[in-house]
């Protein structure tokens, strides 16, 4: 007798309501949902319906849910979303030092996200070293304005991608520069954002002892 997998928590719609369902602590209604996310509430009750299906999240009252474990919600995540599959990476080096491009990027208007090692490591310092990845929506403005030169080794990534997600609840640091929340530099750690998902551990250990500081 053959099995068929889960159907996807695919595309943007669902994506927006699994992070905001990562992102905050809370009860929500379906109501909540459409007015944090923007998704209709037809799409919000149909990822609502699967997540309870797979036991991803509680119905507390009628029409009203929790996640009873963030951890377990984002990997089943990681299943449809992967850093490597839906983004176009490119790789560049800075004509100066990585460390004068993090302090030039809060000087421009290009829109930009921070994730990755370089990410992770604001929260877990222990996170194993690795190139900047940084998204933005436009690499060639990007790489104008950060005065870029490609390369071929991944000295520094830029990740194009045409969702915005990434950039919800982005965190800015005291230079101005943005950082990716917590829960997609996760997530893109453990789908290739980094050499090896072990580097994830650090930062999900720090996820798990600080849930407060990270969860609205």
């Amino acid at each position: 007798m053959s099995t068929s997998s889960p159907p996807p928590l695919s595309g943007d719609s669902a994506a927006l309501v699994i992070r905001a369902l990562l992102d905050f602590r809370s009860l929500w209604t379906t109501h909540d949902l459409v007015s944090t996310t923007g998704v209709e509430a037809s799409e919000v009750r149909a990822v609502i319906a699967q997540l309870d299906q797979e036991s991803l999240a509680d119905r507390q009252a009628p029409g009203v849910v929790s996640v009873p474990s963030w951890l377990p919600l984002l990997r089943r995540w990681n299943q449809d979303f992967r850093f490597n599959r839906q983004t176009s990476l490119t790789y560049w080096r800075s004509r100066n030092r990585s460390q004068d491009l993090l302090d030039r990027i809060p000087a421009t208007e290009v829109r930009h996200a921070v994730t990755g090692a370089l990410a992770a490591q604001r929260w877990a310092p222990e996170t194993p070293a690795g190139p900047p990845v940084i998204y933005t929506p436009d690499v060639h403005l990007a790489a104008t304005e950060w005065d870029l030169i490609p390369s071929r080794k991944r000295t520094i990534v830029i990740a194009e991608t045409p969702t915005g997600l990434v950039y919800t609840r982005t965190r800015k640091t005291e230079t101005g520069l943005r950082l990716a929340a917590p829960s997609q530099v996760l997530a893109d750690l453990l789908t290739g954002a980094a050499k090896t998902r072990s580097a994830a551990e650090p930062l999900i250990r720090w996820m798990l002892e600080h849930e407060l500081d990270w969860r609205y």
